[in-house]
């Protein structure tokens, strides 16, 4: 039954015209896993007020300190849940009474303490969260909190992980196409050269131009003739900046700590 309104929901998501008409299909979702609160971030790096986020959130009645942590104390970038939603590219449960690790809330900082008490307080002990990773290095986050257990949840999600999956990218999509926001275009992804996309992902690793040029077998001046070319391809200001730009735009591939 519950597979079967998810899927209703993602159908209904991706015919919405607009924010208003996808919001309907989160909270309808909320209700059919009976998650009834609900939050999301249009971008987890970026801890600044979102009037759009802002407003849906006090609709659903997130409190007016909450709020505050979320926006001036950049909370975003402290909650294991939403660090955990950085290297996760699917649905997972978070125990709300067990954050923190053992020992449970002492291993947080004082704002992410603060924000789970007052979940805590709220009745919600169990959040279900949809990590968003679109172009250009945008991570997103949709979640619904509750009382559910999250054992209960985690087995649920064997069943409907997919569809919120689905419901997650094209929130987003809509978000963000209200928004006027563009992502990654075809062009962009294939005007690099084979050789330059070597020298730019050799830079990306921490090689300097002599070690480059030692393991593509080229010279050094053909080292920086090519990521030179690539600076002004990507329109960067300098090979950091490009190196940047590139990662964003996945022409780099993984790049090893």
């Amino acid at each position: 039954m519950t597979a079967g309104v998810l899927a209703q929901a993602v159908e209904a998501l991706v015919q919405a015209a607009d924010l208003e008409a996808a919001e309907a299909q989160i909270n309808r979702i909320a209700a059919a896993i009976a998650m009834p609160r609900v939050a999301w971030s249009v971008d987890i790096s970026q801890p600044f007020i979102n009037p759009h986020a802002d407003a849906f959130l006090r609709r659903q009645g997130w409190p007016d300190e909450v709020m505050e942590l979320w926006w001036r104390r950049s909370v975003t970038t402290k909650m294991p849940f939403y660090i955990r939603c950085r290297f996760e590219h699917v649905p997972f449960v978070t125990d709300v009474r067990a954050t923190g690790g053992k020992g449970g809330a002492g291993r947080l900082g004082p704002d992410p303490r603060r924000v789970r008490e007052i979940v805590l307080a709220l009745g919600h002990t169990s959040l279900l969260t949809v990590p968003i990773h679109l172009p250009r290095g945008q991570v997103a986050m949709l979640t619904w909190a509750g009382a559910r257990d999250p054992a209960d949840l985690a087995a649920m999600l064997g069943r409907t992980a997919g569809h919120l999956l689905g419901a997650g990218h094209y929130f987003m999509h809509i978000f963000n196409r209200t928004a006027g926001l563009r992502g990654a275009t075809a062009e962009e992804l294939v005007r690099l050269s084979p050789r330059e996309r070597e020298c730019l992902r050799l830079c990306a690793q921490g090689y300097g131009d002599a070690e480059i040029a030692t393991l593509a077998g080229i010279a050094r001046t053909t080292v920086r003739y090519n990521i030179d070319n690539v600076v002004e391809k990507l329109g960067a200001v300098n090979r950091t900046h490009a190196v940047a730009l590139a990662a964003q735009l996945g022409l780099i591939g993984p790049v090893s700590a």
